[in-house]
């Protein structure tokens, strides 16, 4: 199955980033010099995606300043910008905004009519990065060619930490295929702590489950009720971490502040500017 789109949900609330997201959408806050979104989009250009749809929020405006072509920055004046746009061409950019229910399978079902009915497409979460060395989406696309099943990104957490996340199951005697996968279990339902993140490789076949499923926990539109269905119709999906990286989240103030701290220090000239004044606060 070929895949060459992308999606991305940017269409959150962001209400953990009160007040800042009153003015744009958190997938746009900044990581060094680069919108957050900016990363997923850079992964997706590296893997060879070919289409990206980004499903906005209430306030698209500040998203389609930066992505929109109609209404580009002007090249010439600032090689940050020339060098930004030199990314994004030969690629199509679509915004949507959303529409129906509240909840992450929700986004799809809005994009489904950009999509190749014929083609897989990766699922992302616009709050969701990861930092490694080969593009995730690329390791997705790559076990998808070997399995011929979906493929999602899944990472161990903590045990405390099962009722925040869509928890997977591996199949007894399998390395890595699922054989259920739950929507923020309590701690007594949990069959395991391998958390799925926002990287899915999935086909249209999911979009129509989510089509008829009722909506799930809190009355959300869950995808990972989706992908249970697709399970249990006889569907494969396999499971993919990341083995050369992190998978870092900028969903709250916490987490926004180590995302960052991770990209800086990385980051040679940057950390030697940095690493002098950290000691110093932390008495190190």
């Amino acid at each position: 199955m070929k895949v060459e789109t992308g999606v991305i949900a940017a269409a959150g609330s962001g209400t953990r980033m009160l007040p800042v997201t009153l003015g744009y959408p958190k997938e746009l806050l900044p990581i060094i010099n680069k919108p957050a979104i900016h990363l997923i989009i850079e992964e997706f250009i590296d893997s060879g995606l070919k289409k990206i749809i980004i499903i906005t929020g209430e306030n698209p405006a500040p998203l389609r300043r930066t992505y929109d072509p109609a209404i580009a920055p002007v090249r010439g004046e600032y090689k940050a910008l020339d060098d930004f746009l030199d990314k994004l061409s030969g690629i199509e950019i679509v915004m949507a905004p959303q529409t129906g229910g509240y909840g992450n399978g929700t986004p799809l079902i809005v994009a489904r009519d950009q999509m190749p009915e014929d083609q897989g497409f990766i699922y992302a979460y616009g709050d969701d990065l990861i930092k490694s060395k080969t593009p995730f989406t690329r390791k997705l696309i790559e076990k998808h060619n070997q399995t011929g099943a979906l493929v999602v990104g899944t990472q161990r957490v903590p045990w405390e930490d099962v009722v925040r996340y869509g928890i997977a199951q591996i199949k007894d005697g399998s390395e890595n295929e699922l054989d259920d996968v739950v929507e923020k279990p309590s701690l007594k339902e949990a069959r395991s702590n391998l958390a799925m993140f926002g990287r899915f490789l999935l086909s249209v076949d999911v979009i129509q489950i989510l089509t008829e499923i009722p909506p799930g926990k809190a009355g959300e539109l869950w995808l990972t009720d989706a992908v249970r269905e697709y399970i249990r119709r006889g569907g494969r999906v396999v499971a993919e971490s990341v083995d050369d990286g992190r998978w870092l989240t900028i969903g709250d103030p916490e987490n926004y502040l180590k995302t960052l701290l991770e990209y800086a220090l990385s980051d040679a000239e940057l950390r030697a500017a940095l690493e002098p004044r950290l000691r110093e606060l932390l008495n190190l």
